[in-house]
């Protein structure tokens, strides 16, 4: 897997870090992760690390479209950039779940009115308790 991450680095022109590679390991394995989450769980292994690589090291990420973040109830959550998708907040439950819908005709009709569009942030606030455990 490694390989993989740092030939991902590197076609984005970023430099191949172990901090760069912790953070996609864990990012990686799916799902929405604060900074303080992703700085407590690489501290574990990196003693060493810094919250403030972390974030820096998000930030790059970010910008180089390997990772895609949205913001809830102030905090920012960073997830694995794939195709545009809805993240449902539960609001019984405080989790993010992802919720695959179709958006090709939203995207072409953002496209059609001449948006060169970058990223598509959905998010949804719901009560997901009555979910069926499929759905997830």
């Amino acid at each position: 897997m490694e390989v993989d991450l740092a030939n991902l680095l590197r076609q984005r022109n970023l430099k191949v870090t172990p901090q760069r590679i912790a953070i996609l390991k864990l990012i990686m394995r799916g799902g929405h992760y604060s900074g303080e989450q992703i700085y407590e769980e690489l501290k574990k292994t990196e003693p060493s690390i810094s919250l403030s690589t972390v974030y820096n090291t998000l930030e790059t990420l970010k910008e180089s479209g390997i990772l895609n973040s949205f913001e809830v109830n102030g905090i920012t959550w960073f997830e694995i950039n794939r195709k545009p998708h809805v993240n449902v907040f539960c609001t019984d439950s405080n989790r993010i779940i992802d919720l695959d819908v179709e958006m090709d005709n939203f995207m072409d009709k953002l496209v059609k009115n001449g948006l060169d569009v970058k990223n598509v942030n959905i998010i949804v606030y719901a009560d997901c308790s009555k979910l069926g455990k499929g759905s997830e």
